[in-house]
């Protein structure tokens, strides 16, 4: 193991003392007529999978929402009453989404009557529908750009989402969009639907600070669907071996986009992710933990992560599986005792040094 992962791990597990570990996981499954969105039904299993991955955490689930954003303050005033230190917040969407959703410009400063709307990113019901109209709409060049849609059909901004999210001060959040999906390959909902118009809260930018510690990692590529039956939860929990192999961050759109291309899926994921030095190269996910749990069928081991590569053409048997991860320990153990040795070794040779720089001194003298 390398010095300055080594060097990493502990000031991590510093900072990390006493701190938990939370998730939210909002599943869409269902959307009201009047949204234009078909209903989701591979939704709740993606629920499933996303909480055995994230059976660490403390975890808050919820259903077919409209308001996300005030599910979210509900979500940081619950843990902040409760004076709990966060270490990891984990933020998971699994419904349908829109990019570069339409913006109604409106050049005179709203009235009452607008206001009310202007709570969490919803649709601009009120508004005189003479106004609605092609010639004052523009696609958004605002970070507005990315929306989840709650189950009545009202877009929520993804760039108002992080702005809440950081309010949890947590040291590290992670997000997962499982949206912009269709069912059974079809466009979502009806091929004609009305504008969908959205008010942006938060059009101040996400400090450089707080965009370090966050990773996005989104299901589909900009422009692309992810269909209902093919997920990007779904392939993260083969990846993760069921949230049993933690996997570097870095690495999960990589793994995935493998994994859908072996399997002759033309579906992508990508990821958001600021680097600054090794800011992420050792964070894993879902956990930090590296140990590969032993808890497999007792049939034959189909594909094993072996130090660190996957090797799907070799079939071991679980006890050859056990054999490896004995070995493998053995190694690491014996990597350990070298890297000791060495310290000490050069421990030895400064005392020396230094040793005799005295003697010198003292002959002089």
């Amino acid at each position: 193991m390398e010095v300055e992962e080594k060097m990493y791990n502990s000031e991590k597990i510093a900072r990390s003392a006493a701190k938990y570990d939370v998730a939210l996981i909002i599943l869409n499954e269902k959307y009201s007529a009047k949204s234009g969105f078909s209903a989701l039904p591979g939704v709740p299993e993606d629920g499933v999978m996303m909480t055995e991955m994230l059976s660490g955490y403390k975890i808050k689930r919820l259903d077919n929402i409209n308001d996300i954003i005030t599910e979210v303050e509900n979500f940081n005033k619950e843990h902040k009453e409760n004076n709990l230190a966060i270490g990891r917040m984990h933020f998971h969407f699994s419904g349908h989404g829109v990019h570069n959703a339409k913006i109604q410009l409106i050049e005179e400063e709203p009235n009452t009557e607008h206001k009310e709307d202007m709570g969490s990113g919803t649709k601009l019901n009120n508004i005189d529908e003479s106004k609605q109209t092609q010639s004052n709409t523009k696609i958004s060049n605002t970070p507005l750009g990315e929306c989840m849609v709650g189950n009545s059909g009202d877009l929520v901004s993804i760039h108002d989402l992080k702005h809440e999210l950081l309010k949890l001060e947590a040291n590290t959040y992670t997000v997962t969009m499982d949206c912009c999906r269709s069912v059974s390959g079809k466009p979502r909902g009806p091929e004609q639907r009305p504008d969908q118009f959205v008010l942006v809260r938060k059009k101040e930018p996400i400090s450089q600070i707080n965009q370090e510690k966050m990773v996005l990692l989104y299901g589909s590529l900009d422009g692309h669907l992810i269909l209902d039956n093919q997920s990007f939860t779904k392939e993260l929990f083969k990846v993760t071996k069921k949230g049993k192999r933690n996997v570097p961050i870095l690495e999960i759109t990589s793994e995935v986009n493998e994994s859908w291309k072996k399997a002759r899926t033309t579906q992508r994921c990508t990821d958001f992710i600021v680097k600054v030095g090794n800011n992420w190269k050792f964070f894993h996910w879902p956990s930090d933990s590296r140990t590969l749990s032993l808890e497999v069928p007792e049939t034959v081991v189909s594909e094993v992560f072996i130090s660190g590569q996957s090797s799907p053409e070799k079939t071991l048997t679980l006890a050859d599986f056990k054999t490896h991860m004995k070995e493998l320990k053995e190694e690491r153990s014996k990597e350990m005792s070298e890297v000791k040795q060495d310290i000490l070794k050069q421990v030895d040779a400064k005392f020396e040094k230094q040793l005799g720089e005295i003697k010198n001194e003292t002959v002089d003298k």
